[in-house]
């Protein structure tokens, strides 16, 4: 599950807030250069996301538990490693508009200065 916090940018003072981590049906990666991000449902990669599943030991999460078992013990899939996986959904992904790669790991930016000296604070708003 995913989140919202409280940000200040320590550089120039700018209050915001960021998101980290995707939900029960999306990835949320974040440009490394400007810190934007972009989000992948699982519905725009339903053949990738399933051979990810077929590879798990366990279901993806309690939400989608069902399905991630059906998919485990039924389909003729090649499974693939989280390693794989995020290569492919970074690969889809692309570039940025400002030049950067979206990724699973860029941290948050300042979204009026870009810089990484921030501090987080409270989390507002918790999503799937």
């Amino acid at each position: 599950m995913g989140h919202s916090v409280k940000a200040e940018c320590l550089k120039c003072g700018e209050a915001f807030t960021t998101d980290h981590g995707g939900g029960f049906r999306f990835h949320l990666l974040r440009c490394d250069k400007c810190g934007v991000t972009k989000s992948i449902s699982f519905d725009e990669i339903p053949d990738l996301h399933k051979r990810y599943l077929k590879g798990l030991s366990e279901p993806y999460c309690i939400a989608t538990s069902k399905h991630d078992k059906r998919v485990q013990e039924n389909e003729d899939i090649k499974p693939i490693s989280e390693n794989e996986y995020h290569k492919e959904i970074v690969n889809l992904a692309g570039n940025c508009k400002c030049g950067g790669k979206f990724n699973f790991k860029a941290l948050p930016r300042c979204p009026k200065c870009r810089s990484k000296d921030i501090r987080e604070g409270e989390t507002t708003v918790c999503y799937d």
